[in-house]
């Protein structure tokens, strides 16, 4: 058993390993640590149902040992209800069954649906951008070793990563027939995002937003499975260590339960009713008072990081801001600081027309996983290539020669 926990582990902890990856740190606390997290909670719940005894019930005298085992067996299996012990055990099995606490065999269950439910965004994710035509992944691998170049050869590696992204928006920005893309609704919806520029930054966002939902869906789906007011386990905790009570008090996860069972003995039926004591619930509080600070805590990070997100991509003068800032620190040719109405409406066509929300959010995955500075030479390359096109070569004519008029 040992060395198959072992194996797990070792086996986990090399997938959980960081390289270059296409998303952003927000993101990787997600898939990565949390999904991570649970795994190890699986395991450590799954080792105390297996080992020791996640049950014992307090049998009659004349039980044999084989009689409590089959207790102990059936009753883990069958459940068990809750009577605290002031009141009087229902004598209707209808209001006993009402009682009944369904979830303690499930615990690692849970745990492994939860680790898998972490790491569903970016299976989404992952999906989805292949449709974008852009190897996003392998332009941040390139990225991240020309930051540990010599200066030659990072300006070079840039060159043609800036090549590259030029060629991408040239064939992003060509048009696509309509019979087409309505061969699919897939291909509908990939080839329509892409050619208007906006394909991965939109699937991005509601990767955000699935990331969000997962960590606030899955307090309520706790709530609905464990049935003890889970979403004011938290606060109330809190309340218990500001008042120095015990976590007994508590109350969610009871340590005594009952449970009846029938014995046939030659025609008869004899029902039983034994007291059993959980300590796997011990352990089950512990733990899930754990999780509910995890879960609020990831909510709240994933709510911010979603509305962050959506004031980046959605707001046109977020975009402008975005490449002006990296244009001004590298003040790259044809380029200049001084406020000008013509300068920044070539500014404008750069960031709206040229790179549009998926060119810079490239460059923002470039920046995020590389380096700021990275990111203003890769941008400096860029304008540079823009504003050699004949098209923008025109227009920047055109537009000294009415300078000197």
């Amino acid at each position: 058993m040992g060395h198959l926990v072992e194996d797990i582990t070792g086996k986990a902890l090399r997938k959980i390993k960081i390289g270059t990856t296409d998303d952003t740190g927000a993101h990787r606390l997600n898939r990565l640590y949390c999904m991570a997290f649970f795994i190890v909670l699986t395991l450590f719940t799954s080792a105390k149902q297996f080992v020791g005894e996640p049950i014992s019930c307090w049998c009659p005298a004349q039980f044999k040992k084989f009689h409590v085992a089959y207790a102990n067996a059936y009753c883990w299996i069958k459940n068990t209800y809750l009577v605290p012990f002031e009141e009087t055990l229902p004598v209707e099995h209808d209001d006993r069954n009402e009682r009944e606490i369904m979830y303690y065999q499930w615990v690692p269950v849970i745990f492994a649906f939860q680790a898998f439910m972490f790491f569903l965004p970016r299976m989404f994710w992952k999906h989805w951008n292949g449709y974008s035509g852009f190897d996003l992944k392998k332009v941040l691998k390139i990225a991240e070793d020309a930051a540990y170049e010599s200066p030659d050869d990072r300006s070079e590696k840039i060159g043609h990563l800036a090549v590259f992204i030029d060629r991408w928006i040239a064939v992003r920005d060509c048009i696509v027939s309509k019979t087409k893309t309505l061969t699919k609704i897939k291909e509908y919806i990939a080839n329509g995002g892409f050619h208007h520029g906006n394909f991965m930054s939109v699937f991005y966002l509601i990767t955000d937003f699935l990331y969000f939902a997962n960590s606030l869906g899955q307090i309520f789906l706790l709530e609905a499975i464990l049935g003890n007011r889970f979403l004011y386990v938290g606060p109330d905790f809190l309340k218990l260590m500001f008042e120095s009570k015990k976590w007994e008090d508590m109350a969610r996860f009871p340590l005594v339960t009952y449970c009846d069972f029938d014995i046939r003995q030659l025609s008869n039926l004899q029902r039983w009713t034994v007291q059993c004591s959980l300590p796997v619930n011990l352990f089950n509080e512990k733990l899930f008072v754990v999780v509910w600070f995890l879960l609020f805590g990831m909510t709240l990070l994933n709510g911010i990081h979603l509305i962050w997100n959506i004031i980046t991509f959605c707001l046109p003068w977020r975009q402008h801001e975005y490449v002006n800032k990296y244009l001004t620190f590298s003040k790259p040719k044809h380029y200049s600081s001084i406020e000008d109405v013509r300068q920044k409406d070539l500014v404008d066509k750069f960031a709206t027309h040229y790179l549009k929300r998926d060119g810079i959010f490239v460059i923002w995955m470039v920046s995020a996983n590389t380096s700021q500075v990275l990111a203003s030479e890769l941008v400096q390359t860029l304008w540079v290539n823009y504003c050699q096109k004949p098209a923008i070569q025109t227009y920047i004519n055109l537009q000294d020669g009415e300078r000197q008029c």
